[in-house]
């Protein structure tokens, strides 16, 4: 099989179609959810492989039920649909604690303050 991440620590079993999502421990998220993880795309749970690199993460969607493209929403925390992933849950991969979790995810990236459902305002330190 192909290897995927960091020191090839995962092979795919397969043949995988992979989605690369561009955030990494660079960000603040947490390595140890390397291999252990799961984010949410178009409603639907995938699996985090490999090891979590600097500025992204690779997600196994080989069997996803919908065509997951460039530019779909991934939700590493949060809801989405009827999906859902708590703080607690992400956190409890890395040892750790919810406020913990919050409070490493660093500048680089973006806040979105929201209202009713809806985003009010963001804020981006990089531009």
């Amino acid at each position: 099989g192909t290897p995927v991440g960091y020191g090839a620590t995962y092979v795919c079993p397969k043949k995988t179609r992979i989605a690369t999502v561009s955030i990494g421990y660079g960000d603040g998220y947490p390595r140890a959810l390397s291999g252990h993880g799961r984010v949410i795309i178009d409603n639907q749970y995938f699996p985090i492989i490999g090891r979590i690199c600097m500025d992204q993460l690779m997600v196994d969607i080989t069997d996803a039920q919908t065509a997951i493209k460039r530019g779909d929403e991934v939700v590493l925390v949060g809801q989405q649909g009827s999906c859902s992933i708590s703080v607690e849950e992400a956190s409890s991969y890395n040892n750790s604690f919810n406020y913990e979790f919050v409070c490493d995810i660093n500048r680089r990236v973006p806040r979105v303050y929201m209202r009713g459902g809806k985003a009010v305002s963001c804020v981006n330190y990089l531009y």
